[in-house]
């Protein structure tokens, strides 16, 4: 199977399954939005990940140049996402987090995967990565 786009907002995200990874993949060019794109992305995803039984979700944000906004932040770190992921098929998370040049606050990311094995239970499994090969090790361990 070829990588397949899932769902697009232009200049925020594209959402894709990469069979090579056997993930969804979501590449962020930019996480903020003051409508409801950020989350009707996130819900493209899951859905795509529960009809297709996809176990492997990659949020690349090495490039994005701003943060959720905090309405966004709150619907991800609220009982509606969570609910969505744990009745999902997902079994391992990973984090490529914004590299030093977007300029992001980059201090989140040391707690990401603490905060996620947290959130989620024992079943979900969760590595801030910083290189694919480090992507393709954790997906394949």
């Amino acid at each position: 199977m070829d990588r397949e786009l899932i769902h697009q907002a232009p200049n925020l995200v594209d959402v894709t399954y990469r069979p090579e990874l056997a993930a969804v993949y979501l590449k962020w060019f930019n996480e903020y939005d003051e409508g409801t794109r950020v989350r009707e992305a996130v819900l493209a995803a899951l859905n795509w990940v529960r009809t297709n039984n996809v176990k492997h979700w990659v949020a690349d944000v090495s490039t994005s140049q701003r943060g959720l906004s905090d309405t966004d932040y709150q619907w991800v770190s609220g009982d509606e996402f969570r609910s969505e992921i744990i009745n999902s098929t997902l079994r391992k998370f990973v984090l490529l987090p914004p590299l030093p040049e977007t300029g992001q606050d980059v201090a989140w990311v040391t707690d990401w995967e603490a905060n996620t094995l947290a959130k989620f239970g024992e079943r979900i499994r969760a590595k801030v990565c910083h290189s694919m090969d480090e992507v393709e090790a954790f997906l394949n361990s």
